[in-house]
């Protein structure tokens, strides 16, 4: 998934700066869910909420607070979530977001990063619950939504919302276009897709489906002039995305519009197998015909199964009456297949309502024959018209009076009353969830009723591996802890996870509470599933007074977890940076804690602390058997300390010993490491102190190497010596050819002045000048071809790499109109021919780009020059189908229609074979000949009867008026099958030279650098 890293960089400093929620809006389809699907693995992502109209349960109050409360609790594993009925959120929205979400974050310790939580795709019926959250969040969980653009009324909804609107960086989805559709002219699909990043997608996956062809330009009489066709490059691709959906419908089943009404008309999206059975039964259609549909469909879909529509797709029958064909449909399967349950019985309500087939009182009688009369409903269901046509059949809507109250929410909110009133009516289930919600919120005369109406329940735990004394515990009510102890709870009872009361209550910082479970006896190093202690969650919340509590009470500081670290592991791992922190780590240290102790990566204490800064680092040190000491990556701590640019660390550990030139399994140094990540001071200390600037690692490279590619002229500086400007790694890479790719036009000026190497090509014969011409660097190739003229040097720009490729050749398959420019300029030879005799016409033939067509042609490219096997650029342009520089070479240039190659084929022989009308009448109307034969003595029409192309051999025959030759063997080659040596780009890690713009099967194949971090 690309990354939008404009917008990302916006979030982030929002995150660091605004204490406002962010409003991100933009215009349909404009790639806003696509920018929060892409966000699901940012660290300080804590949860997230997709809602489409085409899951309608996931616009409700009860869903959202569910799903957000759960990857909550993943996050936050102390976080107590009462268990509310679903109509609780409908009666009491506020006061249960409050019970169920608010209380339980704020009873939470303030974590040390802030977090966020992201709502797509909002919508006007979740407006109040959004501004319930803006009010109620803690300020270290920040709130983001996404919604299509506002107009000013409904932007008043969000005064206190910072907006970001993410249609104002074009360039963003200019660099989606460009991976998507790399075989198309990017400003072209910009012009047309009209900011639909929908646009793009769908149109990428309907070339991929062939249910569309690449486009092509006008092909009218008036496009006799390179500007003319120019001008009218984007006339054949669908302008907009109405016109993209027409265009794609051409090419889908006939039976599109009925699969679209049935998915679209279904409450939930339908699966493959229920839809299938619905068309069978009511609209008389085979099963095959039906699957081999669907599956013609797929390219509109988003999910296959599931049926789920693709973007605008979704919206093609938006309305009630567009759609009543499809509900209709549903209807007739429900009424015939039965109404087994409840909500079959209201989805079929649901369908008669919308339907237009059957008069209004006869919906009435078919829902009272099906039962309705018999439903008691709790609140209004699915629409208005739904409810009101249940209501009408006899449903009964129970007012709050009526209907049951919810025995978990008055736990939670401490309603005593209503938990007398039901107490004889819940079920066990519901009386135990009630006792770890009253418990988390302190209620203890609650506490005391369930555990008269059932003792047992004090021990139950549930499937998050609560109980009520965990629970207790977790939010520092020690009266309940002390009433379920006296109740005879047992003080280290957990559950599978191994969670007690202690380390929970230890994680949170509740002093009271820690002793309490102390004097009760608890096990003070009891280890959860994951080997944890009590002492580890003290010691990584930096809660120094708890950890003195347990010490003084006999835990072991030198308990490892399943990961092999210990309390002082965790708490030099949490990173922070207070008063708390370094009175734990000394808490710790004085406790007995072993600091040479080494988790499963092999690191003790001082190679976390190192990697983190700590400040406790020099009295770390002194506990440290071997400074050098290295993980099972070769690292010590003075390398990770570099990796993460900590100076301050790096001096305290040479200050102390710590070897500068001690190398990992790689065979980096800190200074290497350093580079690596481009921290300059700490780049610059470490050579001070007399690190070895020409140490080379494993792959051959110095600090240079890497240092080049950050476009830091200072860092580079304080690494460049004249050693390491000419060093070479092992594939014969030097500084200077990394930085002709990825650096500023100062660094390389400063490479050459210490005497880099310009003429030094690596082993794969990459020279500088190559390297920044592929890369696009436009500003140091302009400088270095500069330097080579002032300084008299042969530039060499005709010169062959080692697949006997030009660079000139390379710069057309980029479609880089000014590198290629620049480089003819520069006195490169548009004539020149690569290993195979393809010239440079050639090449922009099989591109079919007419731009760089006139720009070789004004530098004296040659139209009728033929390759190895005799072939020209016209007969390029056929094989490949490319129309418009076929007129243009015929128009324009006037090239010969009726050259030969070496197997006797002319163009019209090849258009013929390959079956390509308009070219054929094309090369016709230029005067192509069509009884020409080729050396066995075939004809074009001969050619294409031979191809199965009828309608192309009666073209001919009757622009021949003879009948066809009688030589019969096989069809012309394609000169790419005759070329075993096709152009190919390869792509590396950091020296690779990207391009996007391939298009038409040729590919170029350059040297490239690779440098693996």
């Amino acid at each position: 998934m690309m990354e939008r890293n404009e917008s990302r960089k916006y979030l982030q400093h929002w995150l660091n700066n605004s204490n406002r929620p962010l409003l991100i809006v933009g215009a349909a389809y404009s790639g806003k869910t696509f920018f929060a699907k892409s966000l699901e693995n940012e660290p300080q992502l804590a949860a997230i909420h997709y809602c489409t109209k085409i899951d309608p349960e996931s616009l409700e109050t009860g869903t959202i607070l569910r799903n957000i409360a759960w990857q909550l609790v993943n996050r936050f594993p102390n976080l107590v979530i009462p268990k509310l009925a679903s109509v609780t959120f409908l009666a009491h929205q506020n006061s249960a977001l409050h019970h169920f979400l608010i209380k339980p974050l704020q009873s939470l310790p303030i974590p040390k990063v802030l977090s966020f939580i992201l709502i797509d795709g909002i919508q006007k019926e979740i407006i109040p619950l959004i501004n319930q959250l803006t009010k109620s969040l803690p300020s270290w969980l920040k709130l983001v939504i996404t919604s299509r653009t506002l107009h000013d009324n409904e932007l008043k909804n969000f005064d206190r919302f910072v907006v970001l609107n993410i249609d104002e960086n074009p360039n963003e989805l200019i660099d989606f276009i460009r991976e998507k559709l790399p075989q198309i002219d990017s400003d072209c699909v910009f012009e047309c897709c009209q900011g639909s990043w929908f646009y793009i997608s769908q149109y990428s996956r309907a070339l991929n489906a062939n249910l569309l062809t690449l486009p092509s330009t006008s092909r009218s009489s008036n496009d006799d002039d390179l500007f003319t066709l120019s001008s009218h490059r984007c006339n054949f691709i669908p302008n907009g995305v109405s016109a993209l959906l027409a265009a794609i419908e051409c090419e889908l089943p006939t039976h599109l519009n009925l699969y679209l009404q049935l998915i679209t008309a279904s409450r939930r999206p339908p699966t493959r197998q229920r839809l299938i059975a619905a068309i069978v039964l009511t609209a008389n259609r085979p099963t095959n015909l039906i699957e081999s549909d669907l599956h013609e469909c797929e390219p509109i879909l988003e999910c296959t199964d599931p049926l789920i529509l693709n973007g605008a797709w979704r919206e093609r029958f938006i309305s009630d009456n567009e759609c009543e064909e499809g509900h209709t449909l549903w209807a007739q399967f429900i009424q015939r297949t039965g109404c087994d349950t409840l909500q079959t019985l209201i989805e079929f309500a649901y369908h008669l309502a919308h339907s237009g087939e059957l008069h209004y009182l006869d919906r009435i009688r078919i829902l009272r024959e099906f039962g309705a009369d018999m439903i008691e409903l709790k609140c209004p269901v699915f629409d208005y018209m739904t409810t009101d046509l249940l209501v009408k059949a006899g449903a009964v809507i129970l007012n709050q009076r009526q209907q049951k109250h919810d025995f978990v929410f008055a736990c939670t909110s401490g309603d005593w009353t209503s938990v007398m009133n039901l107490l004889d009516a819940v079920s066990i289930d519901e009386l135990r969830s009630g006792l770890i919600a009253a418990s988390s919120r302190g209620h203890a005369d609650i506490c005391k009723l369930i555990l008269q109406a059932d003792p047992h329940a004090a021990n139950y735990v549930d499937s998050q591996q609560w109980n009520a004394l965990r629970s207790a515990a977790c939010n520092n009510h020690d009266n309940v802890v002390d009433l379920l102890i006296q109740n005879g709870v047992e003080v280290d009872e957990c559950g599978e996870g191994g969670r007690t009361a202690l380390r929970a209550a230890a994680w949170s910082g509740h002093e009271c509470v820690v002793q309490r479970l102390l004097k009760c006896n608890a096990n003070v190093d009891k280890q959860d599933a994951e080997g944890r202690t009590a002492l580890m969650a003290a010691a990584f919340m930096d809660h120094a007074n708890i950890v003195s509590i347990l010490l003084a009470d006999g835990a072991s500081p030198n308990i490892m977890d399943n990961y092999g670290s210990t309390a002082l592991h965790l708490a030099l791992s949490s990173g922070a940076q207070t008063s708390d922190h370094n009175e734990t780590v000394a808490m710790l240290i004085k406790g007995g804690a072993n600091l040479n102790l080494e988790d499963m990566n092999g690191r003790n204490c001082l190679h976390i602390a190192a990697y983190h800064g700590d400040q406790n680092l020099p009295t770390i040190i002194d506990f440290i058997q071997n400074i050098d000491a290295q993980d099972h990556n070769g690292r010590t701590s003075l390398m990770l300390a570099s990796s993460q640019g900590h100076l301050i660390a790096c001096q305290q550990l040479i200050e102390h010993g710590a070897d500068t030139d001690a190398i990992d399994e790689f065979g980096r140094t800190a200074l290497i490491i350093a580079a690596i990540s481009g921290f300059l001071d700490v780049c610059e200390m470490l050579v001070s102190f007399g690190a070895d600037e020409g140490h080379k690692d494993n792959d051959g490279a110095v600090a240079l190497h890497y240092a080049v590619a950050h476009s830091d002229l200072q860092l580079c500086k304080s690494l460049i010596t004249s050693t390491t400007v000419q060093a070479t790694d092992t594939r014969g890479v030097h500084p200077l050819l990394i930085a002709g790719q990825r650096s500023s036009v100062p660094i390389v000026e400063e490479l050459l002045k210490v005497g880099a190497p310009i003429h030094l090509q690596s082993h794969d014969g990459l020279s500088p000048l190559r390297a920044a011409a592929i890369s696009r660097n436009e500003k140091v190739l302009k400088y270095l071809l500069e330097y080579l003229r002032k300084n008299g040097e042969k530039l060499e720009l005709d010169e062959l790499d080692l697949d006997g490729v030009p660079l000139i050749h390379t710069l057309l398959v980029l479609r880089d109109r000014s590198m290629v420019t620049m480089l003819l300029e520069y006195g490169a030879s548009a004539t020149v021919r690569d290993s195979h005799g393809r010239s440079c016409a050639h090449i922009v033939a099989q591109l079919n780009d007419l731009k760089l067509a006139a720009i070789v042609r004004k530098y004296g490219a040659e139209f009728e020059a033929r390759d190895e096997d005799g072939r020209t650029p016209l007969m390029f342009a056929v094989w490949s189908s490319n129309y418009k520089i076929c007129h243009y070479m015929l128009e324009t240039i006037g090239v010969a229609p009726n050259a030969a190659d070496y197997q006797g084929a002319t163009a019209l022989n090849i258009a013929a074979n390959n079956g390509q009308r308009d070219i054929v009448m094309l090369l016709l109307r230029f005067g192509a000949e069509p009884s020409i034969c080729d050396n066995l003595g075939r004809c074009a029409s001969d050619v294409a009867q031979l191809a199965g192309h009828d309608h192309i051999r009666q073209i001919l025959k009757s622009a021949n008026g003879s009948a066809d030759s009688s030589g019969f063997g096989s069809l012309p080659s394609s000169p790419i099958q005759q070329s075993n040596s096709k152009f190919f780009l390869q792509q590396r890690n950091i020296g690779s030279l990207k391009s996007s713009n391939n298009s038409h099967g040729i590919t170029t194949k350059c040297n490239t650098l690779k440098i693996s971090h």
